[in-house]
């Protein structure tokens, strides 16, 4: 094939005004896209509200705003009663409490899971204090009673083991709510065993 020469490009212009050349073909446009396509390439992207499924006791603020018609007092309200501990067991109880129409509990019934999730494991009881045998410091620490009343159970006990609440409040002289607030936090053990002394010869 010869080598075309540089001006050709030139010549050829020249050509194609003396009418000598058929023009250049006009550049292929670039077909635009498709405007019914846009909308379902944008809904792909988006989760359907059909698809929503929210655990009405466990749902966070943003799952309740997906629902039609939620309003922001709607949320506060449930988040605060969650924080609470209240779930619920039936729509018919949350239609009550957020005064919700017949149009939106039609709407939300779908969507919704009422879940129990049981309730919060009871913290474990401390041991009862045992006022014979705790030492001054544990003492001190859990009945944060004043120092003179503390050197007066301390001194009563290492006379004589304490009985029961009612011998407690008599020998340290206790006012009634100071006893009340002993009751079901302490205990009254035995006094320890001493060494025992080996036999006189």
């Amino acid at each position: 094939m010869a080598r075309r020469h540089w001006l050709d490009p030139l010549a050829r212009k020249v050509l194609q005004a003396m009418g000598e050349l058929p023009p250049d073909p006009a550049p292929r446009v670039q077909e635009a896209h498709s405007p019914s396509l846009e909308p379902e390439a944008a809904s792909a992207g988006s989760p359907s509200v059909d698809s929503l499924c929210i655990d009405v006791n466990r749902a966070s603020a943003e799952q309740w705003r997906q629902l039609p018609g939620c309003s922001d007092a709607m949320v506060d309200l449930l988040l605060r009663l969650q924080r609470g501990g209240v779930q619920f067991s039936q729509l018919e109880d949350l239609a009550q409490l957020l005064d919700l129409s017949e149009d939106l509990r039609d709407l939300w019934q779908p969507h919704l899971i009422f879940r129990w999730h049981g309730d919060a494991p009871p913290l474990p009881q401390p041991k009862p204090l045992d006022l014979n045998g705790a030492s001054r410091a544990v003492l001190a620490g859990q009945l944060q009673w004043p120092n003179d009343r503390l050197e007066r159970l301390m001194a009563e006990r290492r006379r004589q083991p304490f009985k029961n609440l009612a011998d407690l409040q008599e020998r340290l002289c206790l006012p009634p709510d100071a006893v009340e607030a002993l009751i079901g936090r302490v205990r009254f053990g035995a006094r320890p065993a001493g060494p025992s002394l080996p036999p006189r010869g």
